[in-house]
């Protein structure tokens, strides 16, 4: 009896382990072997942080001061003085255009002066000469009426004189009278003549000086300093103005002072003004110059943007030539208006100044902007790439990832701020990407990951 119940205590004793094997045994192994996932991960610490906006797409260089610089005349060119990527100076001779015919109309307006200086001498002299000789016929004209009365007095007394040598008295005084007179008449219209003489001459001098300046814009000079950016003439070519030819055909048409000069003139004005002589030549730059020494890089931003941009706000420009150098700049316009692009995107430009570096830029390179909007001091951050959606992380707790909601601030596209659901020194995942990690997950903690 008593062997019976030991048995039966026996049985049921490996009924028991039986059972239990089944059961925990599975448990057991699964907690054994519950996969462990590598994950790399950072200490949290606080520190500055910044909320940068990105340009859309890469700027460009661009002088503040661009000239497509064209004549003021129309001619065929001569020369070309300057090369593409030459450094001039403001009034340097860029390219020259045939003067021969404002070198003429020059000469002739000289030859008209000298000839009008000769012509106000001449009269000056004249009126002089008049002068004396008034003189010389009043005081002979006074004499010549003294004996005119002496006479008439003897003949009155009828001591000596007699009636033909009083009318003979009479007939030259009356004859020195009327010479007087005459030159009298003569010499008070010389102010006149002298006054329109120089009106002749200060008219000469003018256009002289209309000759000179078409003279010299058949010279195409640089109106400030700066960089040869293009050249879009050759020898020989014909390129037009039409300033030129008009002040050419006013300054013929306008000598008063003889007929060849306004009959060359006239020419110039029906060959140039008309624009048949030369072909209907239009207005067309020669030289493309830009000032290097002030520039700007314009960059596009999208729409989405433009209610965090303000003037003044700081910039770091990078430039493909010093891919490893940031140089500093600063908003200083954005655009009013937004444009539609070919696919489809919408943005607006922005011009930034550059603050530092530019002498060793030159217009046209491309240039990557960041723009700086706000910026904190000792704030707890997080790399962006840490983030799930920038709502979520995981930190490690007793070798688990923990889930945690988290709230951003202000940050871009390494760093964001946080502002709740972190704390200082807490161990942040930042391979958020990791395969298998989960809340609850046990992680391995490794200085890099295997690709």
């Amino acid at each position: 009896m008593a062997a019976s119940k030991t048995f039966k205590l026996i049985r049921t004793l490996i009924g028991w382990i039986i059972f239990l094997s089944l059961i925990g045994g599975p448990a057991a192994y699964f907690y054994l072997k519950e996969p462990i996932i590598d994950v790399t991960v950072i200490t949290l610490k606080r520190g500055p942080i910044e909320q940068t906006i990105s340009a859309f797409s890469s700027g460009t260089v661009e002088p503040k001061v661009s000239s497509m610089v064209a004549p003021e005349s129309i001619g065929k060119v001569m020369a070309v003085h300057v090369k593409k990527g030459q450094r001039v100076e403001k009034g340097d001779v860029l390219v020259e255009l045939d003067c021969t015919q404002q070198s003429l109309q020059v000469a002739q307006a000289e030859a008209r002066i000298a000839q009008a200086n000769i012509g106000i001498r001449l009269l000056k002299e004249q009126y002089g000469n008049d002068q004396g000789r008034i003189e010389l016929l009043k005081r002979t004209r006074d004499l010549a009426a003294h004996e005119f009365g002496k006479d008439k007095k003897l003949l009155e007394k009828d001591d000596v004189g007699s009636e033909s040598m009083v009318n003979l008295s009479e007939i030259n005084y009356n004859q020195i009278d009327d010479t007087y007179k005459n030159l009298s008449n003569l010499v008070s219209l010389y102010p006149l003549r002298i006054q329109e003489a120089e009106t002749a001459l200060n008219g000469a001098t003018l256009l002289l000086e209309q000759a000179k300046v078409a003279a010299e814009w058949t010279k195409v000079c640089a109106p400030f300093s700066g960089l040869i950016a293009d050249t879009m003439v050759e020898v020989g070519e014909v390129v037009g103005g039409g300033l030129g030819a008009g002040l050419s055909g006013g300054l013929g048409g306008g000598a008063m002072m003889g007929g060849g000069m306004g009959a060359m003139g006239g020419a110039a004005l029906a060959a140039g003004g008309g624009g048949g002589g030369l072909g209907g030549v239009s207005p067309l730059a020669v030289v493309h110059l830009v000032d290097d020494s002030d520039m700007y890089v314009k960059a596009p931003f999208d729409e989405s943007t433009f209610g965090k941009l303000e003037l003044g706000q700081p910039v770091r420009l990078t430039f493909d030539p010093y891919p490893d150098e940031e140089f500093p700049g600063r908003v200083s316009h954005i655009a009013a208006t937004v444009t539609k692009n070919l696919d489809r995107s919408r943005t607006f430009e922005v011009e930034i100044l550059i603050e530092k570096g530019k002498e060793r830029l030159i217009p046209g390179m491309s240039a990557d902007a960041v723009i700086i909007a706000n910026s904190k001091d000792n704030v707890l951050y997080v790399p962006t790439e840490a983030l799930i959606r920038e709502e979520e992380g995981y930190v490690v707790e007793d070798g688990r990832a923990v889930r945690r909601k988290v709230t951003m601030g202000i940050g871009n596209w390494m760093t964001r701020e946080v502002l709740d659901g972190l704390r200082e020194n807490e161990v942040l995942i930042t391979s958020v990407s990791v395969k298998g990690l989960r809340d609850g997950a046990k992680v391995n903690i490794l200085s890099t990951l295997e690709q």
